[in-house]
């Protein structure tokens, strides 16, 4: 991974140069940021530039035999340590018994989020952690000698899943690393980490990514064109993962877009006999579906306000969607929007925690039944 290969964040690039050619390299540093706006990818380009035996002015050289093994993921001297299931019949404990599952993924999509990890992982349902187990790992890898002389660099992911234990573990190691060591630990939320540890890093907070930024990214790399690809990064909020799952989602788009305006006529017709058919639907539909239908429902709601208020300037969709929104948005106002959102996260909420998919949704259309009469 080269800096030219990771979207946007001119000023940081140039900041991260700057410390390599200067010799001001921080021992522990987090890079901060969003999900989806490429941490990972910027972390790894930092890496590559470090141990790079040919650097170029604004750029590792890509070639030489250190950015080479850096490409295929397995340098020697650049670790990765990242959230696991602790599951005690597959004895997955530490990042070292699924770096095969991690090599796959930074080669699919750098800009990979935790939801799309744990999906690789084969449990899309249980979150990971950074146990003892790991944290001890580290420690005995950084402290061999590095295979080439020179830097070894551990890149952590989302430290914030660190658990109480392996936080105690490596904080005096963070503080007091062996010579030419590096921690970039990469994270989302600061607060989750304990303060003893964000206290000894230097902070490298990379901002949201801009819709024309991602929306470059999509046309250049993805193949989308101009026009879907503004949609899409506007959908993304920032985040390339979004953007990319935006793209390939395509058959679930149809879905929950089809089953939206099905839905919305039944309720609205208070047609009870067609609501329990569709529920029956939904309900085989599977719980991420159903998770996804819901979210798309209530951005179907938020766009319709918005188009009130702003006169469908700010309004972002497909022109199929704008077609049927054109003659459903007068039946969501100020009256009901407030109820709906809260009647839709709700529902939201219980389908996470695995309540009876036909029950809720029966449940849902009762209440829309009355919600869409308000004026």
């Amino acid at each position: 991974m080269q800096f030219a290969n990771v979207i946007a964040h001119e000023a940081e690039k140039k900041h991260l140069i700057r410390t390599v050619k200067e010799n001001r390299i921080s021992h522990a540093q987090m890079f901060l940021g969003p999900a989806g706006s490429g941490s990972v990818p910027l972390a790894i380009a930092y890496a590559q530039y470090i141990l790079c035996q040919n650097k170029q002015e604004n750029d590792s050289c890509g070639s030489c035999v250190s950015c080479t093994k850096i490409q295929k993921h397995n340098h020697p001297d650049l670790h990765f340590s990242f959230p696991v299931h602790l599951s005690k019949e597959k004895h997955i404990y530490k990042s070292d018994n699924v770096l095969a599952e991690w090599r796959e993924i930074l080669d699919e999509n750098p800009y990979f989020g935790i939801d799309d990890w744990n999906l690789k992982l084969g449990n899309e349902n249980k979150q990971g952690i950074i146990g003892k187990e790991e944290s001890q790992n580290i420690i005995s890898k950084i402290s061999l000698k590095s295979f080439d002389g020179g830097y070894k660099i551990l890149i952590m992911w989302l430290p914030e899943l660190m658990n109480g234990q392996a936080s105690n573990k490596l904080l005096k190691f963070i503080e007091e690393p062996p010579d030419k060591t590096v921690f970039l630990l990469v994270a989302e939320d600061q607060e989750q980490i304990i303060a003893t540890i964000r206290s000894r890093t230097q902070i490298i907070k990379l901002p949201r990514l801009k819709d024309i930024e991602i929306a470059a990214y999509l046309e250049t790399e993805k193949g989308v064109t101009a026009s879907d690809s503004e949609i899409i990064a506007q959908l993304a909020e920032g985040d390339v993962a979004k953007a990319v799952h935006l793209i390939s989602e395509q058959t679930v788009a149809n879905f929950n877009f089809e089953n939206f305006v099905n839905w919305m006529r039944f309720c609205y017709q208070r047609n009870i006999a067609k609501s329990i058919d569709w529920v029956d639907l939904i309900a085989a539909a599977g719980r991420e579906n159903q998770k996804s239908f819901l979210k798309f429902c209530l951005n179907m709601f938020r766009q319709c306000i918005v188009g009130h208020y702003t006169g469908n300037e700010l309004v972002v969709l497909t022109e199929e969607q704008t077609t049927f929104l054109s003659k459903f948005s007068p039946f969501i106002n100020s009256e009901n929007i407030v109820d709906l959102t809260e009647a839709f996260n709700d529902a939201y909420y219980h389908i996470e925690r695995n309540a009876s998919a036909k029950i809720l949704f029966l449940d849902l259309s009762i209440k829309t039944f009355s919600l869409l009469q308000k004026k």
